[in-house]
């Protein structure tokens, strides 16, 4: 029983001192990307980072963007869609990046009116590592020498499904529902005279979130025609977190696992803290685009997004850089000059497209702001005789804000679409 006392005040001691003391050495993908639920991804394909887009206005081809399911009936195949990315962030703190496929989708369009898809796609991404100096404490006397360490490794991510329809003559909607899923694994170290320590906690995420799209092309811009895009968006469920939290333990082996060498031992320790947090993501957002059609295949695009988060936030789930971006802003301005519908030259096959943009990130609890500003560029090539399509897009961004070293990011994706005829009634050979 004296034993079971002593284990419990131990863990209860360490697990407080590894959680609540702050860190003053961050290295990671970004230090943005350690914040609250980590970095909010906008860009889901290389069409849409060429322009940079949000995805509200057309940047696949001529009246289409992928992620924008008004847009899909314009599709004359069906289309299997990848993307792959490949991020580097650059600071006084050094070189971090991360690359890796991040988005799939199928496209069905219906006749001339419908479409139908469903996709994967990133929400948030979380990959960092946070370390502070080796600093002397004081217990009992006693001077010891201590140093802290945390790293996390996961996201939350969207299955997604949209559907589109006509509602008069010229206007158009569709409706998406998403599917939230996701995990977060922590392992929080700390060292005590050559001494090191684990806690280990994992996060699982759901919830779900709709999406309405609205488009009208009524209007027009002296003699140039002007396409109009709206959308709004919020959520079903309102996303939570299964907070799993491991039992603190000294790693005396140093294998950076929990097994029998370890002190305490498994077989002794209590059974693993389950806590259910609610409302932890409850995003609402609102967005439109313009685009004129200066002529055939020249097409002039502004698109304004606007993602705001009323979640309810608990500092113990993310206690050393609590911080959460509960305000994401962002104005750009496109070009693209894309290919016409039958093209047979490699000239007539090149779409180029290219944008500027402003980004605002607020954060919620110091009532800070960290502002992007950056250039994209890109084009792609139609091939096959169902206009499969590879694209190519690279943004340059700086991110600066009074709480964190100036950031210079690149970006860069490309995109594989795959062509082919469904619900098109053949013609016979």
């Amino acid at each position: 029983m004296t034993h079971y006392i002593r284990s419990y005040l131990f863990n209860m001691w360490l697990r407080k001192l590894i959680i609540f003391f702050s860190f003053t050495v961050l290295y990671s993908q970004s230090i943005h990307n350690a914040y609250g639920l980590g970095l909010i991804s906008f860009n889901h394909n290389a069409a849409a980072a060429a322009m940079s887009s949000r995805g509200i206005v057309p940047s696949f081809n001529q009246n289409i963007s992928l992620s924008n399911p008004v847009t899909w009936n314009h599709l004359k195949y069906t289309y299997l869609s990848g993307n792959y990315n490949g991020d580097e962030f650059t600071s006084d703190l050094g070189v971090n990046g991360l690359t890796g496929i991040s988005s799939a989708q199928f496209t069905v369009p219906i006749g001339e009116k419908y479409a139908w898809g469903f996709g994967v796609k990133p929400l948030f991404n979380q990959q960092y590592i946070i370390e502070d100096y080796q600093i002397e404490f004081y217990v009992d006397d006693d001077t010891l020498l201590t140093k802290r360490l945390v790293d996390g490794s996961g996201g939350i991510s969207s299955l997604y499904t949209a559907v589109r329809f006509p509602i008069s003559a010229k206007e158009n909607m569709a409706i998406e529902l998403d599917i939230i899923f996701g995990s977060l694994r922590k392992d929080a170290k700390f060292s005590i005279d050559q001494r090191l320590y684990h806690y280990f906690q994992r996060h699982l995420y759901s919830g779900s979130l709709y999406k309405v799209f609205l488009s009208s092309e009524r209007y027009n811009y002296g003699n140039l025609p002007l396409n109009i895009y709206f959308m709004f968006g919020g959520a079903i469920n309102p996303v939570k977190v299964k907070h799993y939290s491991f039992q603190p333990f000294e790693d005396v082996n140093n294998n950076n696992y929990y097994d029998s060498a370890d002190n305490p031992a498994p077989a002794s320790v209590p059974s693993t803290e389950i806590n259910i947090f609610n409302d932890i993501l409850n995003p609402s957002e609102l967005g439109f685009g313009l685009d004129l059609v200066m002529n055939s295949d020249l097409h002039l695009m502004l698109e304004a997004h606007s993602w705001h988060d009323v979640g309810k936030k608990d500092r113990s789930l993310f206690p050393l850089l609590s911080h959460y971006v509960n305000l994401s802003q962002q104005l750009s301005l496109g070009l693209a000059k894309f290919s016409p519908a039958a093209a047979f030259k490699l000239a007539q096959k090149i779409q180029y497209r290219g944008g500027v943009y402003l980004r605002k990130d607020l954060l919620e609890e110091v009532d800070e702001s960290v502002n992007e500003m950056g250039i994209s560029l890109g084009f792609g090539i139609k091939f096959g005789v169902a206009n499969n399509q590879i694209d190519f897009a690279y943004k340059y961004g700086v991110r600066t804000s009074d709480l964190i070293s100036d950031e210079t990011i690149q970006h860069f994706t490309v995109g594989l679409q795959l062509g082919d005829l469904w619900f098109v009634k053949r013609r016979p050979k």
